[in-house]
């Protein structure tokens, strides 16, 4: 199935320089679901292809037989979903994700593209939070046999070799499938052949150093916006407290939370839910950091 990227009318824009693609070059002989697509990059900016048990991407290559097991098609291949048109708009590579419901993928998939819209570059390597509920993704290279399995639909729409970015996700405790104790589901759900190999480093790391000045079973202050409803982090404090000598209080950023709407947490899995918590890890006493967004850079002050 296709999905129109957004539902707000962006219109023709410029496309990246030296686009050859079925928007920039048409050809007036097109079916019906070639036209579709067309249509919903013109209008929303990109498409999301859904390829599962329950939702097909109409193109031939992905003929795939339905009734498999639940996240795999009957082939024993996952399911995915991947964006078309991310080339003509912004000259950046296809988003690809698979192994989850294809709700959640879609809602993830038009939430990167937003970013990249707005001009956030992704490459292999990044930590992205805010993408999935309490948990952060990894951005990976798709590798070649990968392209031809996956993201034919934009190959047709560009008229060239597709090129994709993967979006790994981890275990709902926040592991990796390369990290410890990590689910085999993972590695079934997300093909490691699929992705090129890569060193991944700081958060994401195979055994992760921990360099806080408190050990990993620190309690925490949080709320239920992040512990519960997986919101994004966006303060951070560590104040002088006279009994257990210090205090972490890590939310949303909202003002004036009730004592109703707050929870202790283990400090590390906060950490690991948003490894870009690392960068704190000797914030000052009395001093807190808040940032705008996930993609936005801490800033440090003395705590009111």
């Amino acid at each position: 199935m296709t999905d129109r990227g957004t539902s707000e009318w962006m219109g023709p824009v410029p496309a990246a320089d030296g686009c050859d693609c079925q928007v920039c070059r048409p050809d007036p002989a097109y079916d019906e679901d070639e036209r579709r697509t067309i249509d919903t990059v013109l209008q929303h900016g990109w498409q999301v292809s859904l390829v599962s048990d329950d939702v097909r991407c109409e193109h031939t290559d992905h003929d795939h037989v339905a009734h498999g097991d639940e996240g795999h098609d009957a082939d024993g291949s996952p399911s995915f979903a991947y964006t078309v048109g991310l080339g003509h708009r912004c000259g950046h590579p296809e988003l690809l994700i698979s192994g989850l419901d294809p709700e959640v993928m879609h809602r993830a998939l038009n939430d990167l593209t937003r970013r990249v819209m707005q001009g956030r570059r992704l490459a292999p390597g990044d930590v992205l939070e805010d993408v999935l509920a309490g948990v952060p993704v990894v951005v990976e290279q798709v590798t070649d046999d990968a392209l031809r399995e996956t993201v034919t639909w934009s190959g047709w729409f560009h008229r060239r070799r597709p090129e994709a970015l993967a979006i790994v996700w981890p275990s709902v405790a926040g592991l990796f499938a390369w990290q410890p104790g990590a689910p085999s589901v993972l590695n079934e759900r997300q093909p490691p052949e699929w992705r090129a190999p890569i060193r991944h480093t700081g958060g994401v790391d195979v055994d992760p150093s921990w360099d806080f000045p408190v050990p990993p079973e620190r309690m925490a202050f949080s709320c239920v916006h992040v512990v519960e409803d997986g919101e994004a982090i966006l303060w951070v404090a560590r104040e002088l407290e006279e009994t257990r000598g210090e205090d972490w209080s890590i939310h949303c950023g909202a003002d004036g939370h009730d004592t109703s709407e707050m929870r202790m947490v283990h400090l590390a899995h906060l950490v690991r839910s948003a490894p870009s918590l690392r960068a704190l890890s000797s914030l000052g006493l009395d001093e807190e950091a808040f940032r705008i967004s996930t993609d936005s850079e801490w800033t440090i002050e003395p705590l009111a």
